[in-house]
């Protein structure tokens, strides 16, 4: 490393270089790279006034950010929900599979009352 190099790398590890606002700029494309690693999309939705005033005092009370509260609410909501509807679709896959269960047992026992009553 030669003079100059050291003495930048002094002034930056001071905190003389890159502190101030002139130096500070979003980097193209930081959002969307954000994003994508955090597996997240920004989406935009209108909601009632009184319930983002709702959610903002709840987040209040909490001490969070109504934001990441309602992001996290949503999560809760739609893991709650897929596991309901797993539960419905295997009640459902359970009965289907117990009524075809006693077809051809009902079936057999027709058939045995038609010949018994000939």
């Amino acid at each position: 490393m030669n003079e100059l190099d050291e003495k930048i790398t002094e002034q930056w590890e001071a905190g003389e270089l890159g502190t101030s606002a002139e130096s500070v700029r979003v980097a193209k494309g930081a959002s969307e790279a954000l994003d994508q690693a955090a597996s997240m999309k920004l989406v935009t939705m209108r909601l009632p006034i009184p319930l983002i005033d709702a959610l903002k005092a709840i987040a209040s009370h909490h001490g969070i950010a109504y934001q990441p509260m309602v992001r996290d609410l949503l999560v809760r909501f739609a893991e709650s929900e897929f596991k309901a509807i797993m539960r419905d679709q295997a009640d459902r896959l359970s009965r289907m599979a117990q009524e075809d269960a006693t077809v051809p047992v009902q079936s057999f026992i027709d058939n045995e009352r038609v010949a018994a009553c000939g």
